[in-house]
């Protein structure tokens, strides 16, 4: 599965590996004694080569296109090269440059002509500017040209890099295989060397270390390696070479826990909450028994436990080594205000405080406002408005929006929080538009002139940071253009989205970009297809809490090592997880701008330093 979101591959390459086979610093061409000769082919390509003569270069370039694109189709694919060996391809269209390039490179590799074939894909266009169904074709070019000129570093890289964005467990162990296998071929010298570099992100290196552990031949360092890569992509779906057994070998940092308590609220305001994120740990649970190993699962009922020493007894009863639950944010602050805990509890919501064994994970307003706000800050942006519904959560989300943007050193211009009653003018006011037209009333009042004023909106902010449920969302950018100020960048949390893509209904939302999670913006997972065959809702904002449930499970074994290893993370569903210093889990969101009424995601990974 290849996605629009992929890093361009050929940014990666000439960033990450510049210095090995480095690529020609011209387009490639041919002499003119090898031009083609138009008599050797057939009646339409000659008609295509005669006109591609008198015509402008890019508009010619078009014209060998396809006429090599007429003689692959013919079974003459060395011929179609020559057709295309003379053309310039540095100043030609993405799409065009990329056919083009795609041809050349093909026949070379046909060729077993590696470092030609990677001559021509120095100069590929990026692939941001591709359209998706190309993504794939490129990056197996890449791996194929890598492959066949030994540089086998390079084509474990674009591996690793491609299982960024792939969700299908049986493609992220294809992968991996695949991976293994690639650096197995690399040298001590090369690999070693690789390790040192300081510039490696935390999947690539961890890659590069197990290939290290494993060539010591000795038990203790793969050991080594899990206990501090537990939360790697690679200990989660170990190369069959490294599986002794059905069971995955566990680090030191793991939670050991041979039963799990579930403590969710079986009746009550939450209660129907709490099945969803039932049916998402129920679900997960399964896919882990389907892969050998498993904890076995106690669901209690929370509603019944009002005290923090009712839940330990209650646990106690069951015989279970941790709890997941419970989902009561008084339940959760309760525990917090303890000590310490008997035993380690990864509980569904978020208190103020922290204790000892207490990790704390939800889908909080306050936790994707603080992310919209360093994303706003991480774009340049400096100077804010705020705005945000006159409601607890929307209190709390403006708190968090102003709280986490000062505290990378920007400004907060002025916060407003509307009702569906006054939106208009609580727009009106935060963008200062009615002070405007009271400065004129006023003039007109003074001079007894009757003139025309053009009315603007504030000029001293940068970015709007929004926090609103979809309907009041779809009002807020037409009052913003209406008061002059629908250019002015809006950066929001996922609340605005209601999960499926309709572009009539969006339209008013486009430019503005917000924060989701995986769930929802990427191409779904075995576990999401699982839910989704069996719940209606599963592509609701309901079913975000399914996705809860996924990742509540599968962070279980990974809570104290995420904690210890600040810089580990960990793929989820409800974004990519790791765990602060007061134990709460943080999820790093997808982010998105409406175009056209629909969320568009970046194509390529320009992605700035994350301030958190």
């Amino acid at each position: 599965m290849t996605n629009v979101k992929r890093l361009s591959l050929t940014v990666v390459v000439s960033s990450l590996f510049a210095g090995c086979a480095a690529p020609p610093t011209t387009s490639p061409t041919v002499s003119q004694s090898s031009a083609i000769e138009i008599a050797d082919y057939d009646s339409e390509v000659q008609a295509l080569l005669r006109r591609a003569d008198i015509e402008q270069p890019i508009a010619a370039a078009e014209l060998k296109l396809r006429a090599a694109e007429r003689l692959v189709t013919q079974g003459q694919p060395e011929q179609a090269a020559k057709v295309l060996a003379d053309v310039d391809t540095s100043n030609l269209p993405p799409k065009l440059r990329f056919d083009i390039i795609r041809i050349q490179t093909e026949q070379a590799l046909n060729n077993q002509q590696g470092e030609q074939a990677l001559s021509y894909l120095a100069y590929m266009p990026s692939l941001s500017t591709l359209p998706p169904e190309d993504l794939a074709i490129s990056e197996q070019l890449y791996i194929d040209a890598y492959q066949l000129s030994g540089q086998a570093l390079e084509q474990a890289h674009i591996l690793i890099d491609s299982t960024q964005y792939i969700q299908d467990e049986a493609q992220l162990r294809d992968l991996h295989e695949k991976i293994w296998i690639a650096l197995q071929q690399v040298d001590d010298a090369a690999l070693f060397a690789a390790i040192q570099q300081p510039n490696n992100d935390y999947v690539f290196q961890g890659w590069l270390e197990l290939a290290a552990a494993t060539r010591a031949n000795s038990g203790s360092d793969m050991d080594s390696w899990l206990a501090i890569w537990e939360a790697h992509p690679a200990a989660l779906f170990l190369p069959s070479p490294l599986l002794d057994s059905s069971t995955p070998r566990a680090g030191g940092d793991a939670i050991a826990a041979n039963r799990i308590g579930v403590l969710l609220p079986q009746s009550g305001r939450l209660a129907q909450a709490a099945n969803a994120i039932k049916q998402g740990i129920i679900t997960a649970h399964q896919a882990a028994q389907q892969n050998g190993f498993a904890p076995e699962l106690a669901f209690i009922d929370s509603s019944t436990l009002s005290t923090p020493q009712a839940i330990f007894d209650a646990a106690a009863q069951y015989n279970v080594d941790m709890l997941i639950g419970p989902l009561d944010k008084s339940k959760v602050t309760e525990l917090s205000q303890m000590d310490q805990l008997p035993l380690p509890v990864l509980a569904l919501n978020y208190a103020d405080n922290g204790a000892y064994n207490l990790y704390q994970y939800g889908l909080s307003a306050e936790d994707e406002a603080k992310q919209a706000a360093i994303k706003a800050i991480n774009d340049g942006k400096r100077i804010a408005l705020v705005l945000t519904p006159d409601t607890d959560w929307g209190q709390r989300s403006q708190q968090a929006f102003i709280e986490q943007f000062t505290e990378l050193g920007g400004q907060i211009a002025d916060a407003a929080s509307f009702t569906a009653a006054n939106l208009n003018q609580t727009i009106a006011t935060l963008l200062q538009a009615d002070q405007s037209q009271a400065r004129a009333k006023q003039l007109r009042k003074i001079t007894g002139l009757k003139f025309e004023f053009e009315e603007r909106s504030r000029q001293d902010a940068d970015v709007l940071l929004l926090a609103a449920r979809a309907q009041d969302a779809r009002l807020i950018k037409p009052v913003m253009a209406y008061y002059f100020a629908g250019k002015l960048p809006v950066y929001a949390t996922s609340q605005i989205y209601g999960g499926t893509p309709n572009s009539q209904r969006d339209v008013d939302l486009n430019g503005i970009t917000f924060g989701e999670m995986p769930w929802v913006m990427l191409p779904p997972s075995t576990i999401h297809q699982q839910i989704a065959a069996q719940h209606s809702n599963a592509n609701s904002r309901f079913g975000r809490l399914y996705a809860m449930g996924v990742d509540a499970f599968n962070l279980h074994p990974y809570l104290q090592q995420l904690s210890n290893e600040p810089n580990s993370e960990l793929p989820g569903e409800t974004g990519t997880l790791s765990v602060n210093p007061q134990n709460q889990v943080s999820r790093k969101l997808v982010w998105a701008t409406f175009n056209q009424g629909v969320p568009q995601l970046p194509s390529s990974s320009d992605a700035p330093t994350n301030l958190e």
